[in-house]
């Protein structure tokens, strides 16, 4: 851990705040306790706030503190369309976590897992649910808003008891909508506003059913100390010549761009970046003549983790269609992640080849 001081004097803010929980109703409690009596190796604490604790919690999928309130709600997964005519795409930096698979024509679609959501001002362009896509969000028990699907993926749907929120069916127009600034199919747009009502009115529970965090987290951000690791500057995602996604490590955090140009979020005017990056290596294969894709999920496979400007090689292992997909280290160990969010790149074992980590000359 880079400082775990920060961790000890936490605690013992943690502690002063429960042990005011305990006093008789009209006790006066302390609102900050004076941390320059903790002194180590010379060095002075600065004075630490510590009302930020009351309300909050620790985020199942990202590890960083949110509001209670937050994290009851209900956990929602979004298909993001993600073909150079869709960009710029609306929402897409509140998602706590980012899958980016492939699917027919070599195109690459993205599902984003969210679950501060509620003020959300637009969200998408949607496109439609593949059935692989419903496989990881039923790992979260989320909602799983869509606009239009495959018959493999309806089954699917049906198979895991999937509660949808589809732009098909009778609430589609209560929740989507069409921006008719954009070209039909990549003009299909949700808010935060028109999720909530459609979880409402479709009667789906509207509280998180997550019993458990997506990782094992480190308490803080840290540097990997796995003798495997190696410098992670740049990422290199070359799933074909069309879709060619990169990121570049900047000042902290993985900044991604693609189709020749940076990820920009127009609702932020900012570019996408991420705490963590993970590979995970699959089996692709065709399922049919119109060339949509089948994806091995159940079973295990190897992969890479990059934060902190390097990477280790890791495995995963996933039993069930309703179990997380769980990663390790080399060495069998579960592998600790950086609090912050997390884009999961699924990419071909085939291809592996095409990943790199050095920055083109």
């Amino acid at each position: 851990m880079k400082n775990f001081k920060q961790l000890i004097i936490f605690t013992l803010a943690l502690g002063l705040v429960l042990t005011g929980c305990g006093k008789k109703e009209g006790a006066t409690q302390a609102k900050k306790v004076d941390m320059t009596l903790f002194e180590t190796e010379g060095s002075v604490v600065e004075p630490i706030d510590y009302d930020f604790i009351k309300g909050k919690t620790y985020s199942q999928l990202t590890g960083e503190l949110i509001s209670e309130k937050v994290a009851k709600n209900r956990i929602v997964t979004c298909m993001i369309n993600n073909i150079d005519q869709a960009m710029p795409q609306s929402g897409l930096s509140e998602a706590d976590i980012m899958y980016e698979c492939v699917v027919e024509g070599g195109i690459t679609r993205l599902m984003g897992v969210f679950q501060d959501y509620k003020k959300i001002k637009k969200l998408g362009p949607v496109r439609s649910a593949r059935h692989y896509y419903v496989d990881y969000s039923t790992e979260y028990k989320a909602v799983y808003a869509h606009f239009g699907q495959t018959k493999y993926a309806v089954r699917e749907m049906k198979k895991m008891k999937t509660e949808e929120l589809s732009g098909l069916s009778a609430l589609g127009y209560k929740v989507f909508y069409r921006d008719n600034t954009r070209v039909a199919p990549h003009n299909a747009y949700t808010d935060g506003e028109k999720i909530c009502l459609g979880i409402k009115e479709a009667k789906f529970k509207n509280t998180n059913k997550l019993k458990e965090n997506r990782f094992d987290f480190n308490y803080e951000v840290e540097e990997l100390e796995d003798d495997n690791a190696k410098k992670c500057n740049y990422i290199d995602l070359k799933y074909n010549s069309y879709s060619h996604p990169h990121f570049e490590y900047i000042d902290g955090k993985y900044y991604r761009w693609q189709y020749n140009t940076k990820h920009i979020d127009d609702i932020t005017g900012k570019q996408l970046c991420y705490e963590n990056v993970i590979i995970q290596f699959a089996k692709y294969s065709n399922i049919d003549h119109n060339g949509y894709q089948d994806v091995d999920l159940i079973g295990e496979g190897k992969g890479y983790y990059c934060t902190e400007g390097k990477y280790i090689p890791i495995t995963w292992a996933k039993t069930s269609k309703k179990s997380f997909t769980n990663f390790f280290t080399k060495d069998g160990k579960d592998l600790k992640v950086n609090p912050g969010n997390t884009f999961i790149s699924v990419f071909p074992t085939a291809d592996k080849k095409n990943i790199s980590f050095k920055k083109p000359e």
